[in-house]
């Protein structure tokens, strides 16, 4: 089982990025990585439960 997280699914419709993890913890390194790097955004706990929220098991 792995987890999925894409930008589309929290409203960045612009960008196609798809982060695969086999953790949570894992997981949310990508994704604050990738929020950094390509929209300069630091994630804080809301945007953290938020991103959270559209995780799926692929």
């Amino acid at each position: 089982m792995a987890l999925e997280f894409a930008c589309e699914r929290v409203g960045v419709t612009d960008c196609k990025h798809v982060a695969t993890a086999d953790s949570t913890e894992e997981l949310l390194t990508k994704v604050a990585q990738h929020a950094s790097d390509a929209h300069g955004v630091e994630l804080n706990d809301t945007l953290v439960d938020y991103a959270l929220t559209t995780v799926r098991e692929t």
